[in-house]
């Protein structure tokens, strides 16, 4: 183990030595006390050291990061983790001082996928074919996108086109 200069390693050390357990085992169990605690200080600290959690701390700081999940088959039906096996939340915040919500990284994928078919439309049908190259994006999207958010995607000015 590695010179003994911080609380993280300590513990480390002493599961290792008095436990019989591995480096990489005795570092998961430190960082996962740490992150039911809500704090991820001994995370952090050996990511800086090329740690790589295993496979129960990357299961929990995924449903740290998403405790409320969509059912992939039905996105009606939500999941939510249960308090006691994630009783944090890690949620990002902006330190930059700006107002407002952050970007929705998922939503300029979706709006520059629009844009694009969009575009490849409008080369198909000419100057005068926004009226069908609409409808037929609203009959490749729908139920799940509505023309109204078609419409918005593809406005040049629209912040959420992402131009």
């Amino acid at each position: 183990m590695t010179d003994i200069d911080n609380p993280f390693d300590g513990e480390s050390a002493r599961l290792f030595r008095e436990q019989g357990v591995t480096e990489q085992q005795a570092r998961d169990y430190v960082v996962l006390r740490y992150l039911k605690l809500g704090d991820t200080r001994a995370l952090a600290h050996w990511l800086e050291r090329d740690y790589c959690p295993g496979e129960e701390v990357r299961r929990l700081l995924s449903y740290m990061l998403q405790p409320v999940r969509v059912d992939a088959d039905d996105p009606q039906k939500t999941y939510t983790s249960s308090l006691d096996a994630v009783p944090f939340e890690l949620k990002a915040k902006r330190r930059d001082g700006k107002r407002g919500a952050p970007r929705n990284p998922v939503s300029d994928e979706r709006n520059r996928v629009i844009l694009e078919n969009y575009d490849r439309l409008m080369d198909e049908h000419g100057k005068r074919g926004y009226k069908n190259a609409i409808y037929e994006l609203v009959e490749l999207l729908k139920p799940d996108i509505k023309e109204s958010a078609i419409r918005e995607a593809i406005k040049a000015r629209s912040p959420k086109s992402g131009s």
